[in-house]
C-alpha cells in the first residue's frame, strides 16, 4: 500500500504543483484586488488630512475615484507594491478657511487627477509623481482677513512618536510633488474695500516642479496680463507657501513681458516690451528690468519719441501698488531720473501715479514732441528739470489728468519760427543800443522758472528770459490745446530809450524822457504783453 502511494506522488508531483501553483496566483490576484479595492478609503482620508493641514481650512470634495492597474498580482504582493502607481481622480474641490464663510474658497478645482507612488501612501512621506488641475483658482483673501495660524509653528517633536502606528491615514502625511500642471489657473487677490474690483490674473500656462515639504518649487508660467493685455513669460522659485498669510509667500524669478499694447489706456499709446529679474515675497517684490517702447506718444498728439526705461521697483503682488526706487528713463536723447509710486489710496477707485523727475541737460526737442500736437516745435534748446509729476485715477483722457509742477532751465535756445527768431535778434540788438547794425543771427536765449501743467494749459510763473542786452520776466500761460499765448511782464534793457531807435530824430526827441524809463539800474524798463499764438506771437508794450 506504501509504494504504492509514493508511486502516485511520483507520477502526478507536477500535477500537484500545478494546483499549488494555480491557488496561490489566485490568491495573490484576489488579495491584490482586495488591496486594490480598500485603497480609495485610505486615499480620501490622506488627501483631505493633508490639505486640512496644509492651509488650516476645511476641505470638501465630490467625487473620487481611485485606480491602481496591476499587470502581475503575484509580482505586485512581492514587492509589495513598488513601482507601482495609484491614479485618483477628484472632482469639484473646495479648499475654505474658517472665519472667511463669506468669501470664495481659498482653493478651488473642478477636476484634480494625482499619480502617486502606491507604497509610498502608507508612510509618512507620499511621493506624487504627477498632478494636472483643471477650473482652478486661487483666490487670496482681503489684507486684514488673513489670519495667522498656529499650525505655522513647528509641531512638538514628541507628537510624531506619541502618534499611533495605526493612525498613518489621520496623520497629515508630507507631500513631495515632482510635477504640477495647472494650466489655465485663474488667481485673484479681494480687495479690502468690497466695493472694488478685485486684481486678476490668469495663468495661461502654470508648471511646478520637485516641490518638499519647506522647500520652494520651480515653476515656468505664462500669466496673462489684464492692462496692458499681454502675456508675461516668468521662470523661478515660489514657496515654501504660508498658509496664515499668503503675501508673505516668497518667490523669485526672471520675467519677459512682450507686446503689450498701451492704447488701452486712454490718452496714452505704444507697444511696450519689457524684461528683468525679481525676488522677495508676494507682497513685497523687488524687481529690476528694461521697459523700451520704440514708439511712445500721446492720443491728442501725432508725435512718436523712443522711450526706454531702467527701473528698480517694489511691488506689493496682493494690490498692485508699486514704489518707484529709481527708475532712468530716456526719451529720445534726454535722460530723466524718476522716484515715486504707483498707489492706491484708501476710497479711490483706481491708483495714483505719483513721481520726482529731474533731468540735467536735456533735449527740450524731446520733451516738447510729447506735449505739441504736431512735429512744428517752436523752441529747441538743452532743459534742466526739476518737477513733481502726478496722475490721479478716474476717467477720461490722461493728458487732462496729468498735474506737473516744478522748475526749469533752458540754455541756448533758439526759436525756430523765422519771423519769431527775427524779431529776437532784432530785440537784442535794440537792447545793446545798436539798432541800426544787422542783428546778430545766433543770438539764443537762456530761459529759467517755474511751471504748472494742469487740465493741458501750461502755466509759467517767475519766468526769466535772456538774451544779449535784455533780461524779460514774464507770468502767463500756454494752452497746448489751443497755442495759445498770454504772457505779461516787464522787459530791461542795457541801452537807454532813446539808443533803441533807429533814425537819429527819434533818439534826440527820447532823451529828455530816458530817466523816467530807466529804473533799478537798467538802461531801460517796460511792461511787456505776449500774446497771439504759438505760430503767430504778439510782442508789444502792455498797456
Amino acid at each position: 500500500m506504501a509504494k504504492t502511494r509514493r508511486g502516485f506522488w511520483r507520477r502526478r508531483w507536477w500535477q500537484v504543483l500545478l494546483v499549488l501553483l494555480v491557488a496561490a496566483v489566485a490568491a495573490s490576484w484576489v488579495a491584490a484586488r482586495i488591496a486594490a479595492s480598500r485603497i480609495e478609503p485610505l486615499a480620501r482620508e490622506r488627501f483631505i488630512t493633508y490639505l486640512e493641514d496644509r492651509f488650516d481650512a476645511k476641505v470638501e470634495i465630490g467625487e473620487l475615484d481611485a485606480s491602481l492597474p496591476i499587470d502581475d498580482p503575484y509580482r505586485f504582493l512581492v514587492s509589495k507594491g513598488r513601482g507601482s502607481r495609484l491614479h485618483l481622480s477628484v472632482k469639484d474641490v473646495k479648499v475654505s478657511q474658517p472665519g472667511l464663510e463669506d468669501l470664495p474658497p481659498l482653493l478651488a478645482w473642478k477636476t484634480l487627477h494625482v499619480v502617486v507612488d502606491f507604497p509610498s501612501l502608507f508612510e509618512d512621506t507620499v511621493n506624487v509623481k504627477h498632478v494636472a488641475l483643471t477650473g482652478f483658482r486661487f483666490t487670496v483673501p482681503p489684507k486684514g482677513r488673513r489670519p495667522r495660524f498656529a499650525r505655522e509653528t513647528p509641531a512638538p517633536a514628541d507628537a510624531a512618536a506619541a502618534a499611533q502606528p495605526g493612525d498613518t491615514a489621520k496623520r497629515p502625511p508630507k507631500v513631495i510633488l515632482e510635477e504640477v500642471v495647472a494650466d489655465g489657473m485663474n488667481l485673484t487677490v479681494l480687495p479690502s474695500n468690497p466695493d472694488k474690483a478685485p486684481l486678476e490674473f490668469e495663468m495661461r500656462k502654470l508648471r511646478l516642479f520637485g516641490a518638499t515639504p519647506g522647500s520652494p518649487m520651480r515653476y515656468e508660467a505664462d500669466l496673462t496680463n489684464p492692462k496692458p493685455p499681454g502675456v508675461v513669460r516668468s521662470t523661478g522659485h515660489f514657496g515654501p507657501y504660508v498658509a496664515g498669510e499668503p503675501g508673505d509667500s516668497p518667490l523669485d524669478g526672471d520675467f519677459t513681458f512682450e507686446n503689450a499694447d498701451l492704447s488701452v489706456f486712454k490718452g496714452i499709446r505704444g507697444i511696450l516690451n519689457s524684461k528683468g529679474t525679481f525676488s522677495g515675497q508676494l507682497n513685497r517684490i523687488v524687481a529690476d528690468g528694461v521697459a523700451e517702447m520704440p514708439e511712445f506718444g500721446l492720443s491728442y498728439s501725432k508725435n512718436n519719441v523712443k522711450l526706454v526705461a531702467k527701473y528698480h521697483a517694489t511691488i506689493d503682488g496682493t494690490n498692485g501698488n508699486t514704489e518707484l526706487r529709481p527708475v532712468e528713463a530716456t526719451i529720445g536723447s534726454t535722460t530723466l531720473v524718476c522716484e515715486g509710486s504707483v498707489e492706491r489710496f484708501p476710497g479711490d477707485n483706481g491708483k495714483t501715479v505719483a513721481l520726482k523727475v529731474k533731468s540735467n541737460g536735456g533735449d527740450l526737442r524731446d520733451i516738447l514732441l510729447l506735449a505739441m500736437k504736431d512735429d512744428q516745435l517752436p523752441l529747441r534748446g538743452r532743459i534742466g528739470l526739476d518737477i513733481d509729476l502726478k496722475v490721479p485715477p478716474g476717467g477720461g483722457q490722461y493728458a487732462d489728468r496729468l498735474l506737473v509742477t516744478g522748475k526749469f532751465k533752458l540754455r541756448e535756445g533758439r526759436f525756430t519760427g523765422k519771423d519769431t527768431q527775427a524779431k529776437l535778434n532784432e530785440m537784442s540788438s535794440r537792447a545793446l543800443g545798436h539798432p541800426t547794425e544787422p542783428p546778430d543771427e545766433n543770438v539764443t536765449t537762456d530761459f529759467d522758472g517755474n511751471f504748472r501743467l494742469a487740465d493741458r494749459v501750461l502755466h509759467l510763473s517767475q519766468l526769466r528770459f535772456f538774451i544779449p542786452g535784455a533780461a524779460v520776466n514774464l507770468n502767463g500761460s500756454f494752452n497746448l490745446a489751443t497755442d495759445s499765448l498770454d504772457f505779461r511782464g516787464t522787459l530791461r534793457t542795457d541801452a537807454k530809450l532813446s539808443q533803441m531807435m533807429k533814425t537819429r530824430w527819434k533818439r534826440w526827441v527820447l532823451k529828455p524822457v530816458d530817466p523816467f524809463f530807466a529804473k533799478n539800474g537798467a538802461g531801460a524798463q517796460f511792461k511787456i504783453a505776449i500774446t497771439g499764438t504759438r505760430e503767430s506771437p504778439k510782442f508789444g508794450l502792455d498797456r
